[in-house]
């Protein structure tokens, strides 16, 4: 796929084929919540220039180390709905229970609906519009 945005903390990707944008998460840390911040807003632009309409959204967040504490997670309230706005479909690619429990408090206090999982082909069936397996 190519990437339309890559920086320290994360890769763009766009698949006009899929009508996919992935957004991967590297392990390096944030310095501080305004990093943090102004990370995920390139993301957000990058986002904006790809065009959401029509698109899903795979987030893989897989190497993040995850982040908890108060300025961290009020970042994470203002940003997610600018970052995850306007696609047709969203999926959030974890890899611990932890960190999927994490996201899950996300999603109630967004009141948005996200599929959140560690079995990558799964998510990529449900953000191609494909039926879900096991149903």
């Amino acid at each position: 796929m190519p990437e339309i945005l890559r920086n320290a903390h994360y890769v763009v990707t766009l698949d006009p084929v899929a009508q996919l944008a992935r957004v991967t998460r590297s392990a390096l840390p944030s310095e501080s919540p305004a990093q943090f911040e102004e990370r995920w807003m390139e993301v957000s632009r990058a986002l904006d220039q790809a065009g959401r309409s029509g698109l899903s959204l795979l987030v893989d967040l897989r190497a993040a180390v995850g982040r908890n504490d108060p300025e961290f997670e009020a970042a994470m309230l203002r940003l997610r709905p600018v970052v995850m706005r306007g696609f047709r479909r969203v999926g959030i690619l974890v890899r611990t229970t932890v960190g999927a429990l994490q996201i899950h408090r996300h999603l109630r206090e967004d009141g948005v609906e996200r599929m959140i999982g560690s079995d990558e082909a799964q998510l990529l069936d449900y953000l191609s519009g494909a039926p879900r397996r096991g149903r």
